[in-house]
């Protein structure tokens, strides 16, 4: 799959990064991912409207997360 910053559903987004949508809701809730960065809602107005995620941006987030950890990782072996 390409990336474009063309948003995508959370079933999409969780295929994508190949995790669960509950995965995904996990990032939200530890704000790893930011509303209005990475996802946003379809229908604003609406609270039960479903989440459209940016992969590109959220691919970004993750990459950076990860090279965060793995650095605090290797701090704590030495």
């Amino acid at each position: 799959m390409r990336l474009t910053s063309k948003l995508v559903k959370q079933r999409d987004a969780a295929d994508y990064f190949n995790v669960s949508e509950k995965t995904i809701q996990r990032w939200r809730n530890n704000q790893i991912l930011k509303a209005g960065i990475h996802y946003r809602r379809k229908t604003p107005a609406i609270a039960n409207s479903p989440y459209l995620y940016d992969l590109e941006k959220c691919e970004n987030k993750l990459n950076d997360v990860d090279k965060r950890d793995v650095r605090r990782m290797e701090l704590a072996m030495a």
